[in-house]
Order: C-alpha cells, then sequence, then structure tokens
C-alpha cells in the first residue's frame, strides 16, 4: 500500500503520482538490456539481430516503445478489472476476459516454460558473466594478453562448463530454497539491486558520449553501419527489443493500492515512455562508444586505462542478473498457487488450498527439469554450433518466450476491445482505451504473426543453423504444455472445476 498524508490532497497527488512513477519505471528497466545487448553472431543481440544497422535499430526501438505505450493504456483498463483482494495476473486476466480455458492455458504456459527458462537462463548468465569477465583477467596472467582467455578455455574446457553448470544449479536451488521457506531476503534483494541496476546504466550513458566527444580510437557501431533497412530485418530486430519491455504490463496491477485513481494513467504513460526515452539514450551511447554494439565492451573502452574499473561494473551488471534469478523463482510458486486457487490448473485433491511450500517445492522441480534439459540438448548440438556452450537452448528460448507471451497479450486486448461493446466484465473505462485498444490490436496483429513466421519457419529456407535450433526448441517445448493442458483439462472435468 501506498502510504500518503491525508490532510494534503494536492501533496498526496503529486506524492502518489512520482511513486507509481518511479515504481513502474523501476519494474520495467529491467535486466534485459543486458541480456540483449550482445555483439557474439546468434546472440540474439540488437545490433546483431539489426544485421549492424544502428540507425535501423534506434528507429525499432522507438516504434516497440510506441506500442508498448498504446499497450499500457489497454492494460490499464483490463487490471483494473480485478477486485483489490483478488489475484492480479495473466491468467486472471484471460478468466474474465476471455475463458477459463484460456486461463489454463497461460497459467501453464508460465508455470512449465515462461518463468523457469527465464529464471534458468539469469542464473547461466550470471555465472557465464563472472566467468568469463574474472578469468579474463586469471588468463591473461597465465597465457599471456594475446592468447587469453581462448587459450585457457582450450585447454580446460571441460571443467570450464561443468564448473559453470553446477555453480548455476547451486545458484539456483539456493534462490529456490531461500524463497520457500522466508520472503524477507527476496525483497531486500529486489529493492537493493532495483536501484544498483542503475549504477551501471548511467556509468554507459556517460561513459559512452565522453569516448565520442574525446575520441574513439576503436571507432563506433555507425562507423561500420550496414544500409540494411529490409522488412525482415526490422522485425528481427524487434525481437530483442521485445525482451527488454516484457513485463511492463505487470506495472498495472500498481492501482490497486492507489486512493487518488486520476494520478494513475498519466504517471503510468508518463513512466512508460520515460523507459522508451531511456532505453534510446542508452542504445545511442553504447552504439557510439562500441565499435560492435556491445555493452561489455563499452566498459573495456571506457576504462581502457584503468581495468580493474571495467571489471568491478560487469560484476554489478551481474550481480543486477540477481534480480531475474530471485524474482522468477519468487513469482513460479506464487502463480502456482494463483493457478491451483482459482481453480485453473489442477494440482490434487487439495488444489483449492495449496500452501506456498507445496507450490515452491512443484515450481522447483519443474525449474531444475527445464535447467538440465536444456543444458543437455545445448550439449548434444555442440557439434553444429560455433562454440560449445550449455545455455544456447535457454538463450534461444528466451526470444520464444516473449514472443509467446506478446501473442497472450494481443488476446487479451482483443478481449478488452470486445469487452467494451458486451460490457460482460465491469472495468473503470480508460478515456481513449477502446480506439488505442484497436489501434494496438491492428499493430500487433501485423507484428507478431510476421516475427513469429520469420522466427519459426524462414529460418528453414535461409538454412539459418542457429535459427532451426531456436525453431526446433521452440516446437519442442509446446508439446509438453499441450500435454499437460489436455491432461489438466480431463482432471478439472473429472474432480470439479
Amino acid at each position: 500500500m501506498i502510504n500518503v498524508n491525508k490532510k494534503n490532497k494536492s501533496r498526496n497527488r503529486i506524492f502518489e503520482f512520482l511513486a507509481i512513477f518511479s515504481m513502474a519505471f523501476g519494474l520495467v528497466v529491467g535486466s534485459g538490456i543486458y541480456l540483449k545487448n550482445r555483439s557474439e553472431p546468434g546472440s540474439g543481440g540488437v545490433l546483431d539481430a539489426a544485421n549492424n544497422n544502428p540507425y535501423l535499430a534506434i528507429v525499432v526501438w522507438i516504434f516497440i516503445g510506441l506500442i508498448c505505450t498504446l499497450m499500457m493504456i489497454s492494460f490499464l483498463e483490463i487490471s483494473s478489472a480485478i477486485d483489490k483482494d483478488d489475484h492480479n495476473t495473466v491468467q486472471s486476466w484471460s478468466a474474465k476476459f476471455i475463458n477459463k480455458k484460456s486461463a489454463s492455458m497461460f497459467s501453464i504456459f508460465y508455470v512449465a516454460f515462461y518463468m523457469p527458462i527465464l529464471g534458468s537462463l539469469g542464473a547461466m548468465f550470471l555465472v557465464d558473466v563472472l566467468f568469463e569477465q574474472g578469468m579474463q583477467t586469471f588468463a591473461r596472467a597465465a597465457y599471456g594478453v594475446d592468447n587469453s582467455l581462448a587459450m585457457f578455455k582450450s585447454n580446460h574446457l571441460g571443467w570450464y562448463i561443468t564448473l559453470k553448470i553446477i555453480l548455476s544449479s547451486i545458484l539456483l536451488i539456493s534462490f529456490q530454497v531461500m524463497n520457500t521457506f522466508t520472503s524477507k531476503p527476496s525483497k531486500l534483494i529486489q529493492t537493493t539491486f532495483t536501484f544498483v541496476k542503475f549504477i551501471p546504466l548511467l556509468a554507459v550513458i556517460i561513459g559512452g558520449f565522453a569516448v565520442f566527444f574525446l575520441g574513439n580510437k576503436n571507432g563506433n557501431s555507425f562507423d561500420a553501419a550496414q544500409s540494411d533497412w529490409k522488412v525482415p530485418t526490422f522485425f528481427s530486430t524487434a525481437i530483442p527489443i521485445l525482451f527488454a519491455f516484457d513485463g511492463f504490463i505487470y506495472a498495472t496491477t500498481l492501482q490497486k493500492d492507489v486512493e487518488h485513481k486520476q494520478v494513475v494513467e498519466p504517471a503510468m504513460l508518463a513512466a512508460i515512455i520515460a523507459v522508451t526515452l531511456f532505453y534510446i539514450i542508452i542504445t545511442v551511447s553504447i552504439f557510439i562508444g562500441a565499435n560492435d554494439g556491445d555493452i561489455f565492451n563499452l566498459f573495456d573502452t571506457v576504462f581502457s586505462k584503468v581495468p580493474a574499473l571495467s571489471l568491478i561494473f560487469k560484476l554489478i551488471i551481474s550481480s543486477t542478473l540477481l534480480t531475474i534469478v530471485n524474482g522468477y523463482t519468487t513469482l513460479i510458486p506464487k502463480t502456482i498457487e494463483s493457478a491451483s486457487h482459482e481453480g485453473f490448473v489442477y494440482f490434487g485433491k487439495r488444489s483449492k488450498t495449496l500452501s506456498h511450500k507445496e507450490a515452491s517445492i512443484i515450481g522447483a522441480i519443474i525449474t531444475q527439469i527445464l535447467f538440465f534439459v536444456t543444458i543437455a540438448a545445448s550439449l548434444s548440438i555442440q557439434s553444429i554450433t560455433a562454440e560449445p556452450s550449455h545455455m544456447i537452448i535457454a538463450d534461444s528460448l528466451s526470444s520464444t518466450t516473449v514472443l509467446y507471451a506478446f501473442v497472450i497479450y494481443t488476446v487479451l486486448i482483443f478481449g478488452q476491445v470486445i469487452n467494451r461493446k458486451t460490457k460482460k466484465v465491469q472495468v473503470k473505462e480508460v478515456k481513449g482505451a477502446f480506439v488505442t485498444g484497436i489501434i494496438t490490436l491492428c499493430l500487433l496483429l501485423v507484428i507478431i504473426p510476421y516475427v513469429l513466421y520469420q522466427c519459426l519457419i524462414d529460418v528453414y529456407i535461409q538454412k539459418n543453423v542457429s535459427g532451426m535450433i531456436v525453431s526446433i526448441s521452440s516446437f519442442v517445448v509446446l508439446i509438453p504444455i499441450a500435454v499437460w493442458y489436455f491432461i489438466n483439462k480431463s482432471l478439472l472435468q473429472k474432480y470439479g472445476e
């Protein structure tokens, strides 16, 4: 609950506006900006997806920011349908605006795929960054600057990957155990690193522009810019950018605890616009400060004379990835509880009274299974990948999770637009939400199907090996989701919904 001083209404409104703005801004700006600003081919980074055209990348950032702003208006109206004491989740919205079957399907999607994959990737990527950057220093000392980490890994590749897997697993299990028995450390970690994550982001902005104006001997991303403005490239670039924005709709749930409802809409819209501008400034700064659009290489350039500072900022970035691991190991049990209590997913005769501890155990089992299955799959295809990696499948699926999530968002906006005519669900009608909902729906119905086609089908036509890995993985994960859905449907019918 946002605490306000009831004696001064004007001051209260300003306070609530700023409180909602800051919380929404902090919630949306996440580690996606790090995960998707990498330069390795096939990494799914923004510049790689844009075929090394930074101008196109910036245009797509603006375009996706505009779409997310329009979507925010629709979801403000959608989330207003939930009573204050009820669950305010995607599946809850689906049950009201679509039907209970869709709520079951979406619940299973989030529990069996979306959250476990992103939580696992957070743990893998955190350990990977620590190793790649920390071991780089050790390797240089052991083998010299010219050979560095490449020689170190080639000589010890087996234990190098094994150790990363073990540490990632320990990290993931530790957070699962912690969030099963207590919530205080989780809240402290999330609150602390919500602020800490802005330290390297501000350093990126200042450092990137400083390097540019002082003269960067290594050049910048615009120097080697390609003139690729093809439609397929435009939509490919949208995928990592959608990943950076994903989760913004959950900021709309903040309105439940607000006394002055009139400040909600301007605060939310101001926040999503500010996020878009912030992302654009960061992207421009990375592009003018590094010649490959890589946020980590930018730090090497900025602190070329003091490598220790570069390492410190990379470690800070790594530490902020704890919010992904912590966030999803916290959300999975809550999502399972919500889905169970609302009758969307059947977890046995005690579904309606499923405890947090039981939900945590179920979530941990699902996450660990996906964690090790994706690792095994990644290692099994190392003969066709450029470099052996235990996280290539999880990394590839991170983009797919977002595409599938935006399909769900599109369905919900369709339900919101239809509801304006049917009045089936009682909502607080947001001014302009009907028109913007139709506009958003039209845009999404063009973008999402095309991106899905390009990501899942066109890769076979283009004979893109890394794209085929993403496509096959994306289709395969639908099988257990579909199986669970039909089994769950049968169980709900048999034992009562």
